[in-house]
């Protein structure tokens, strides 16, 4: 059980096809990729088709002045605190961060929001209550692009 800053990577893994669906945003030979919180490696593997991965053990290890051309992440939700810091700090390493956040994200703080959409906020998908089992936080995927100015798409997550 890997800890870092007080989560443990063991606990709400990303599900298979969750961690496919959100590899399906990416482009083929889309350059290097950041997993910055790979727990035990289930994004990382449907990622390294698409790039170069890098899946750090300790994201707080990372030098101050990286760059990765796509962020693909599932932060730690416990506590919440350390999940927005990865990503605060995820978006100036990157100008394409795919991420699963709590709904919390969007809704609970209006700078938080604010800074998400002058960031460039291209879509957000509604994921099914039951992605975690066991777990009461609702989740959605950010499409984030640097610059992104026009409307924001919203869906909710459609078994295809």
């Amino acid at each position: 059980m890997e800890k870092s800053k007080g989560y443990s990577s063991d606990h709400f893994q990303t599900p298979d096809w969750c961690c496919e669906y959100m590899a399906s945003f990416l482009p083929e030979n889309c350059g290097t990729i950041l997993e910055p919180t790979p727990g035990k490696g289930n994004l990382v593997k449907v990622l390294y088709p698409k790039g170069s991965v890098i899946a750090p053990s300790n994201f707080f290890d990372l030098k101050e002045n990286s760059s990765f051309d796509w962020i693909v992440m599932n932060p730690p939700f416990t506590p919440m605190k350390v999940g927005y810091e990865i990503l605060d700090k995820c978006m100036e390493m990157s100008d394409n961060i795919i991420a699963l956040m709590p709904w919390l994200t969007i809704i609970n703080s209006q700078k938080r929001t604010t800074k998400i959409m002058d960031f460039g906020l291209k879509s957000i998908v509604h994921l099914p209550r039951k992605t975690f089992p066991g777990s009461r936080v609702q989740t959605c995927i950010l499409h984030m692009s640097k610059g992104h100015t026009t409307s924001t798409i919203f869906k909710a997550y459609e078994n295809e």
